[in-house]
């Protein structure tokens, strides 16, 4: 019994930090076991959303929630919404893909586990889309797509310029690129705005 205890408590301290970063939820991380007698509980992960508060999304980082786009209100919540789509090195090839999985599902058309599995074998999302017959550039426009609305509703409000919307667009389309083609090693550059 104590071996299915450590065993089980070392396979959460596997797959809890990846678990954080789709986006599961402490219950789906919690563990029970099977025997003979019955179930017996043998502990529940606690995942704490680490994603910065506040901010355009409410919840944007590479933790649980998705990036609301609408919320984007001001500039400065536009660069930081650019600096979310580099994703976070910390959490490896996957980079927090939860904030844009609806657009991975939609593009790649494979699981949310078929990606891990994918993903854990070392290949980044690049690597995954020309596996699955997809251009790489098809999931980065899909990508600088589903958020562009942001910086549409800036520019409808007379916060930015024609001008500066096509350069936050193209900054969004870089800041994509980079979380598709990463090499697992590249430092993730920061996005301080235009004038930066």
């Amino acid at each position: 019994m104590k071996l299915r205890t450590t065993l089980a408590a070392v396979l959460l301290t596997a797959v809890v930090p990846i678990a954080a970063a789709c986006g599961t939820t402490a219950e789906a991380a919690s563990t029970t076991t099977s025997t003979s007698s019955g179930t017996t509980d043998t502990g529940t992960a606690t995942v704490e959303d680490t994603a910065p508060q506040g901010g355009p999304a409410g919840g944007m980082g590479g933790g649980p929630g998705a990036v609301d786009v609408s919320s984007v209100t001001t500039e400065e919540q536009l660069v930081e919404l650019i600096q979310e789509a580099y994703g976070d090195a910390g959490l490896d090839l996957h980079r927090g893909h939860q904030p844009v999985q609806d657009v991975l599902d939609e593009v790649l058309t494979i699981s949310h586990d078929e990606l891990h599995v994918r993903m854990d074998a070392g290949q980044n999302l690049a690597a995954v889309a020309e596996d699955l017959g997809v251009d790489p550039q098809t999931l980065v426009d899909a990508l600088v797509e589903s958020w562009s609305p942001a910086i549409d509703t800036l520019l409808a409000a007379g916060t930015i310029t024609e001008d500066e919307a096509e350069q936050y667009r193209a900054a969004l389309e870089e800041a994509f690129t980079f979380r598709v083609t990463w090499d697992g090693e590249e430092a993730t550059p920061t996005f301080a705005g235009l004038d930066a």
